[in-house]
Parts: C-alpha cells; sequence; structure tokens
C-alpha cells in the first residue's frame, strides 16, 4: 500500500515550464510560458494536487509545540494520514476527483458531499468515485449551502468521527503553502503571473509567494465582483501565515499585489458558450496541450482577449475614455515588454459527457 511520500515520488514535480508562442495579435509584444501543473499527474494534475498535499501533512512526520505551534517545544505531537477524509463538490467536481483518486490509492476511507441527487444519472466523474471505493451522500441544495457553517461541520465530525474534513475546491489555509510551489518552481525572472479564480486559494497562494515587482492575475471563471476579491483577500490575512515556505510571505499586506478580471466567465460557472467551445476545440487542434471550458479555456481566452487589447491600446490617459478591457489590463498591468506566466491548473470533469443531474 502506498504512503504520501510514495504517492508523491510517482508525480511529475517540478511541473513543466513551456514557452508559449501562439499566433495572436499582441503576443509579439511580451513573452509567455506555460506553467504546466496539468502534467503533474494524469488524474491529480494542476491545482488540485497542490491543495491537497498538505492538507495530508504530505511533508516528513514533524513535531509541534503543544503551546505555540512553533514546533519548538518539547511537549509535541506526530501528525500521520487520517482515518477518513470528508469533502464538498459538484457532480463534475475535479477537486472530488482528484481527492477520490489519491483516498483509493492511499486506502483511506473517502466520503463525498455532493450537492445535487445524481443516483439516476451518475456523471462519470462519480461513476469513477464509485469505481474507486467512495461513499457518496447526495444533498440538496439548502442542505449543501452550510458546508461552511460550525453548527454543520460538527454535525459532520459527530457523524464521522476523526474524519479530516477538507473543505469545497480544497481550499483552506494549508493550501497556500502548496500553491506557493509553482512560483517557487519558476526559474526565471517574470512579471505577471495568471491563473483561473472561483474559490481564492489558488491566486492567494499564488499571490503570497511572489516578489515585490510581480503581480497575479486572476481570470474570474463565475460571476463575483467582489465576491472573489473577498474569497482571496481572507486567505491573505496575516494572521494566517503559519508554515509557510517564505516565512515572511504574509508579513506584509499582499492584497495590492493580485487582481481579478471579471470579464471571461462567459455568463457563469461552467458556462461554455458556443464561442468559448468553438475557441477551445480550435486551440485543442493547433497547440501543443489541450484546455477545456471551465477554467483553462477561459484562462486563455481572456488572455488572447487581453493580448488584443493590449496591441491596440490607445494612449489615452482619461480613464472615462478607456474600454472595458483596458482598464482590465491597467488594473492587471499588463504592459509590452513583460514576461507573463500562465498557469495550467489541469481539470476536465466539466469537459466529460453526460450532463444530466
Amino acid at each position: 500500500m502506498l504512503n504520501l511520500d510514495n504517492f508523491a515520488d510517482t508525480l511529475c514535480l517540478p511541473s513543466p515550464l513551456e514557452p508559449f508562442t501562439p499566433d495572436w495579435e499582441g503576443a509579439e509584444h511580451v513573452s509567455m510560458f506555460v506553467k504546466r501543473d496539468d502534467r503533474i499527474h494524469p488524474v491529480i494534475s494542476g491545482n488540485k494536487w497542490r491543495k491537497l498535499k498538505h492538507a495530508f501533512n504530505l511533508t516528513p512526520p514533524y513535531t509541534v509545540d503543544l503551546d505555540t505551534g512553533s514546533g519548538s517545544g518539547l511537549s509535541s505531537v506526530l501528525y500521520s494520514q487520517p482515518s477518513s477524509v470528508v469533502s464538498f463538490g459538484g457532480g463534475f467536481s475535479n477537486h472530488l476527483h482528484a481527492l477520490g483518486y489519491l483516498c483509493n490509492q492511499l486506502n483511506i476511507p473517502f466520503h463525498a458531499i455532493i450537492r445535487g441527487d445524481y443516483t439516476k444519472h451518475p456523471s462519470p466523474m462519480i461513476q469513477d468515485l464509485v469505481q474507486w471505493g467512495t461513499q457518496i451522500h447526495y444533498v440538496n441544495k439548502v442542505t449543501y449551502q452550510q458546508r461552511d457553517d460550525p453548527a454543520y461541520l460538527t454535525s459532520l465530525r459527530i457523524q464521522f468521527p476523526d474524519a479530516l474534513i477538507i473543505p469545497e475546491g480544497g481550499s483552506q489555509v494549508a493550501a497556500l503553502k502548496g500553491v506557493q510551489e509553482v512560483v517557487n518552481e519558476i526559474d526565471i525572472p517574470f512579471d505577471r503571473i495568471i491563473a483561473p479564480v472561483a474559490s481564492g486559494a489558488t491566486l492567494a497562494g499564488l499571490t503570497s509567494a511572489l516578489s515585490p515587482h510581480q503581480h497575479a492575475i486572476g481570470i474570474g471563471v463565475l460571476k463575483g465582483e467582489g465576491y472573489l476579491e473577498g474569497l482571496v483577500e481572507q486567505f491573505l490575512a496575516p494572521e494566517l501565515a503559519l508554515n509557510f515556505t517564505q516565512a515572511s510571505a504574509l508579513a506584509s499586506d499582499k492584497t495590492n499585489q493580485f487582481s481579478i478580471s471579471h470579464d471571461f466567465h462567459c455568463g457563469g460557472y461552467g458556462k461554455i458558450p458556443p464561442y468559448l467551445q468553438t475557441f477551445c476545440e480550435n486551440f485543442n487542434q493547433t497547440m501543443p496541450f489541450e484546455i477545456e471550458g471551465v477554467y483553462s479555456g477561459k484562462v486563455f481566452w481572456a488572455l488572447k482577449n487581453l493580448l488584443a487589447t493590449l496591441a491596440s491600446t490607445n494612449t489615452s490617459t482619461n480613464a472615462c475614455e478607456k474600454k472595458p478591457l483596458e482598464k482590465a489590463i491597467e488594473k492587471g498591468q499588463i504592459e509590452k515588454g513583460q514576461t507573463l506566466i500562465i498557469v495550467h491548473t489541469g481539470g476536465i470533469q466539466g469537459a466529460r459527457k453526460n450532463k444530466n443531474p
């Protein structure tokens, strides 16, 4: 049976950093590289592994001072593999899919709390979970909305004693440490790093690892202006800076080092209109790697549009005269001559067939 360290040895890490030179308007004005986190593992790819690894305490066993949490005291505890895991997601959740596979490989009982009832028409993701021995718990929308409620979480701890409860999407403070490694693995100077935003932890982790001159640009994949910013900012609170790879990562205010574009959600989460579907299909036929319409497709669709706007941006300094995309470029500080890193966060569940709940 595999343990966490053995499993980690099977992964493609550091993930490749590949030049990206599309024949797009404006692409000649910047240098671009894609951080291929989609190649980390065939199933647990992209930000899912980054966000889960420290939730499972993948690092070698360590002791923690019971009084201060510093790891320097005489009284200590040894953290080990959880006895069971509980988490949340929809019927096409990349997070649940990755977590279900990992628990199967580690022989850890896994309970997936899924929004909606897919009993009659299980999605391909759910079919995989069942094959991997996951216990499926379908809940209605009202119950699912309680997933972060303390009283509901207490009831789950009673129902599943000693279980590790991981939030939806794997988004928790422990996730930031894994996501920081994306930045730490990049061995070239860069100015901007671009990634999708849904639950906030990935963009927060990237932002927390940046040098002062760098900036993270999030592409919102759902409708949530203000809401998404709040999700990221809650993870960047200095009081949450514990066990980070960069000791001073959150010692100062990092909230001015990220921005989110809300122009490319294409109608909302999981919405893939015909123009986006066509873009993804053409991309997959002509580029050296593939994308899908829920996350990565929206990132590269945004990138193409932002580059085209960058190429034609006028020289006006009057904000009232600027178009929305020009304002997005200004806010995100994309400028000619910069080096951009695009993080391919993997995830294909939304692109798999059988959409009926």
